[in-house]
């Protein structure tokens, strides 16, 4: 009885719930179909989502992405223009908020540096513009007073800032030459005289590299000259790369006194100068052979402007040698109106050549005139003793010149003898020299024995050459 009951009570809602299926007719089945068509929209739908990503935006900040990017991107695509400010506004505090201690760190010390710099350039500034001291050049003061009235100040930071750059524009030292010596030893004139495309001419090619050639005569131009003048070589060309070129040129310096090169020159107006008023000398008296026009701008009235030697063989050194021997042999008081008085200084050799010849012919008709009205020589039978040009008298300038060249050749001949004494003491001293163990076991001679032991040696060598010139004689 229990059991039909339980049974009965079971089935009756089962059948009330098909009675009311059986009375609800088509409506049911419609209410079923629209349960299960969005019941597989809403499956649809959750397939085509993408899952979930586990990393979060801060893992990803931490392990140094920038999480931000693709977000920017499709703000740009979905917002436009407008809203892509926003987002970069947004990114910029996103940024700021998660800075590390380092970054934080970083910005502060710019800051301060920012700050540094700027406070130190305005302290130096207020600095310049302070009244003039004792010690500063008198030039750069010139027309400007001390004061703090603002033009002044202008005035005064102008003048210190450009003496920052003339610093560097300038000679090294304010005297390029040391004193002149006293007057026995003293030449008349200071010859400077360019060394590149005038002396020697230096080429490249892709089979050689580069190489350099002497001009013909240079070495008998420079042997000449030295007894007249004090020769300058001021090259044109940086020191190291001329230095070993001006030493071959004279490897004892028995013609060249002094060597000077573009370190010394003054830059001024984008170009090089080769300024005469820092060789510590007259200009008066200083004449300058250059090809180039730039490097003799400051002084153009002490200037011998030449072309520039190419390479090829020719003879405008030797034709220079006269003028320049008329110069030094004339005691001449200002250089400057005799070489403003040639036309053409680039043909000078050519324009006193023509001022000779016409000399020569009025000395040679003076002598004549002389020669023909002294009849008491002609009475008694004495003839005046007569040269190759048919004068009484040797014309001075060709007397001047066989001077100068018996001169040159004795000089010549000190040279090559001072050359052979330097070789032979070259050998000798070659093998003379201390080793490390004679420094520590204190083998080493006093100053007073090495002087000694230098001047027995120096007697040596001239009893060698003695000897070996007896030899050869």
């Amino acid at each position: 009885m229990i059991s039909l009951l339980r049974q009965v009570t079971v089935a009756a809602p089962r059948l009330a719930l098909k009675s009311q299926v059986i009375r609800a007719g088509p409506t049911f089945m419609k209410m079923h179909r629209q349960l299960s068509t969005q019941s597989h929209l809403l499956q649809k739908g959750k397939k085509d989502e993408k899952p979930a990503s586990i990393l979060t935006d801060d893992m990803l900040f931490k392990a140094g992405l920038d999480v931000e990017d693709g977000k920017n991107a499709k703000a740009e695509e979905e917002e436009g223009s407008q809203e892509e400010g926003n987002a970069q506004q947004q990114q910029n505090k996103k940024r700021k908020k998660r800075m590390t201690s380092a970054d934080k760190k970083k910005e502060k010390y710019a800051n301060w540096f920012y700050i540094f710099t700027f406070s130190s350039m305005a302290g130096l500034g207020l600095y310049m513009c302070r009244d003039w001291e004792e010690n500063e050049d008198e030039a750069m003061k010139k027309d400007i007073d001390n004061g703090y009235t603002p033009d002044l100040m202008y005035k005064r930071f102008r003048a210190r800032f450009n003496s920052i750059f003339t610093y560097f524009q300038e000679p090294p030292f304010p005297d390029l030459l040391p004193p002149p010596p006293p007057a026995p030893y003293q030449r008349p004139l200071t010859l400077v005289i360019t060394l590149e495309d005038f002396l020697v001419h230096s080429e490249w090619d892709q089979k050689h590299g580069w190489r350099t050639a002497k001009r013909p005569g240079a070495d008998y131009f420079l042997g000449y000259l030295s007894q007249y003048y004090e020769v300058v070589l001021f090259s044109s060309n940086y020191m190291m790369y001329s230095e070993k070129i001006a030493e071959k040129m004279d490897p004892i310096h028995a013609f060249i006194s002094y060597n000077l090169f573009k370190e010394h020159c003054v830059y001024k107006d984008g170009v090089h100068i080769k300024d005469l008023s820092k060789l510590n000398r007259d200009l008066k008296k200083v004449m300058i052979i250059d090809t180039d026009e730039n490097s003799y701008k400051l002084q153009p009235e002490n200037a011998i402007p030449m072309e520039p030697w190419d390479g090829k063989a020719d003879d405008k050194l030797l034709r220079l040698i006269p003028f320049l021997e008329y110069m030094a042999t004339q005691q001449v008081d200002d250089v400057r109106p005799i070489l403003n008085s040639y036309h053409d200084k680039k043909n000078l050799p050519e324009e006193f050549q023509l001022r000779v010849e016409k000399l020569k012919r009025k000395f040679e008709e003076d002598q004549k005139k002389k020669s023909d009205g002294n009849w008491v020589l002609k009475l008694l039978g004495v003839a005046p003793v007569v040269n190759a040009i048919g004068g009484g008298s040797k014309f001075p300038l060709d007397m001047i010149r066989e001077e100068g060249e018996k001169n040159y050749v004795r000089f010549m001949k000190l040279i090559e003898e001072e050359k052979e004494k330097m070789r032979i003491q070259q050998e000798q001293m070659g093998g003379q020299t201390f080793t490390l163990k004679d420094y520590v076991e204190g083998n080493i001679p006093t100053p007073e024995e090495q002087m000694k032991m230098q001047i027995e040696k120096q007697k040596e060598i001239d009893a060698l050459f003695e000897e070996k010139k007896k030899n050869q004689n």
